[in-house]
């Protein structure tokens, strides 16, 4: 260490950082002043907060890009439920639309059949009446017959499994606009596609 010549007694840092005490003449082997001491520790302080300042500020920065991006992760993970959402709901109601549409058109298809049936029992009775008209039972010509539900029954009620059909052949147009004729019945079994008919009401 060099000797500072010419300065005034007092301490004096040397090369290591620590401080010496200088007699106006050499250097003296004295131990640092604690008031010395005191400032070499606030100034490694002053460093010291100067760099936890800084790894804050980095770790702050740190956790706001951490924030962003689980915030955008999250956005985007509602979205993407939202769009499925949104698609099952679409795939869900298309399918309830099918599934409408197809059982109309089978309750369509069943009463159409229906509708078969019934012109076919009143062919079957347009026969066997006149047969009657032919062996003098009754009185003819037959000019038509019509077939219809009897109690409240309906050919639209699907879940009827059978059906009463009250019959009417007609023989005479009368003034009045109305027919005279005879009557007739028809048992319509719906889930065999079979019938029954006579002679009579039902």
């Amino acid at each position: 260490m060099s000797e500072p010549h010419g300065a005034d007694p007092g301490w004096y840092p040397d090369p290591q950082g620590r401080q010496r005490y200088w007699d106006g003449t050499q250097w003296l082997s004295l131990p640092e002043p604690p008031g010395q001491a005191s400032d070499k520790r606030k100034r490694l302080s002053r460093g010291m907060i100067g760099w936890i300042a800084a790894c804050c500020a980095i770790l702050t920065l740190t956790a706001v890009a951490v924030s962003k991006a689980n915030h955008d992760a999250n956005v985007d993970a509602m979205a993407a439920a939202e769009s499925a959402a949104s698609e099952t709901a679409r795939q869900s109601a298309e399918r309830h639309a099918a599934e409408i549409a197809d059982r109309e058109r089978k309750e369509n298809a069943e009463r159409s059949m229906r509708q078969a049936s019934i012109r076919q029992v009143e062919a079957s009775i347009m026969e066997m009446a006149t047969g009657h008209a032919d062996s003098s039972i009754i009185d003819g010509p037959i000019l038509s017959v019509s077939c219809s539900p009897v109690a409240g029954g309906s050919v639209d009620d699907l879940l009827a499994a059978t059906t009463v059909l009250e019959c009417f052949a007609a023989t005479q147009e009368n003034s009045n606009g109305t027919r005279s004729g005879y009557k007739y019945h028809a048992t319509m079994n719906w889930e065999t596609g079979s019938f029954t008919y006579g002679f009579g009401d039902p």
